[in-house]
């Protein structure tokens, strides 16, 4: 389902390269669960970029569905991205100017699937069915977390990446 071989990562940093992963290699199969875990500026949401082919490493490659991201291009690996993978943003990543449901329609409206019954739906698992014509300035914290978590999972992802899904939730 998700392979990570020798995946390296750095950045130039006052003349310098910091290197900020370093060889990581591990499997992952259908169904797994992996957590990962560290302090601040270790990496961690640098490792779930890299995997869900939000960027490209310096060195190694991930295998996601058998498929070898690193030969991909950009929007090769955005169509992947939209059929596969669900992403939970550490800081939301919400559109201010749309409300909640609408917020949760844009990964499916890039499929072409207009959604607002899938919106509805995962906004009500969600327990926020009442809040759907809220816009993200009018929510807590914690509902626009949750709000991020139904976008995450609009289009029935293959694989879901989480920066911290519940750091803001009560």
């Amino acid at each position: 389902m998700l392979r990570a071989e020798g995946l390296t990562q750095s950045y130039p940093s006052g003349g310098r390269e910091l290197t900020v992963l370093n060889d990581i290699s591990f499997a992952l199969e259908q169904g797994g669960f992996l957590s990962i875990v560290g302090p601040s500026g270790s990496g961690k949401t640098t490792l779930l970029g890299l995997l869900a082919g939000l960027d490209r490493a310096r060195a190694g490659r991930v295998v996601l569905d058998d498929v070898d991201l690193s030969a991909l291009s950009e929007d090769e690996r955005a169509r992947l991205r939209a059929e596969r993978v669900g992403f939970v943003f550490q800081a939301f990543q919400l559109i201010p100017t749309l409300t909640a449901r609408e917020n949760v329609q844009v990964p499916l409206e890039l499929t072409g699937t207009d959604g607002g019954a899938r919106a509805d739906e995962l906004l009500q698992r969600v327990g926020l069915g009442k809040r759907g014509h809220h816009f993200p300035a009018q929510l807590s914290g914690g509902e626009q977390q949750r709000v991020a978590i139904a976008r995450a999972l609009a289009n029935k992802p293959r694989i879901l990446f989480a920066a911290e899904p519940t750091g803001n939730l009560d």
